[in-house]
């Protein structure tokens, strides 16, 4: 849905507006539907958290950090792992935090494969601490 009077200039349409914005206590409870195997919930997860995915690799993305035609493949990742690390989630933490640090672990993925595409060392993850440090940078 796009609200050309909250759109500014090179934002794209995944922009989320606050009131499109699933809360943390709903998003906690489709994750909690998703361990409990409920029949639609992943379908239902993946409907509420894509949008927040895609505001904040449009970001980076925005930033030249990744590229366009790239964003599809970093939310469907990024998705993968939340369906993966169901049970690193902490109910008593806000969903949000928890979703973004799987984005930017997803991210920081795909920056080192692009990397190393590009013949460069990817020795960013060779180091806990250069891990640490890199997760921080994005």
């Amino acid at each position: 849905m796009k609200r050309d009077w909250m759109m500014s200039e090179g934002y794209g349409e995944s922009c989320v507006c606050a009131d499109d914005r699933p809360s943390n206590d709903e998003l906690s409870a489709l994750i909690a539907q998703v361990v409990m195997r409920g029949q639609d919930a992943p379908q239902r997860l993946f409907s509420a958290v894509a949008p927040l995915l895609s505001a904040f690799y449009e970001g980076h993305i925005q930033a030249g950090r990744a590229k366009r035609e790239d964003l599809e493949t970093l939310v469907q990742g990024a998705f993968l792992a939340v369906c993966q690390r169901h049970g690193s989630f902490d109910g008593g933490h806000p969903f949000r935090a928890w979703l973004i640090e799987i984005a930017r672990s997803t991210l920081l993925d795909y920056l080192v494969s692009q990397s190393a595409n590009r013949g460069g060392v990817a020795s960013v993850v060779a180091s806990p601490i250069r891990r640490k440090k890199a997760l921080r940078a994005v």
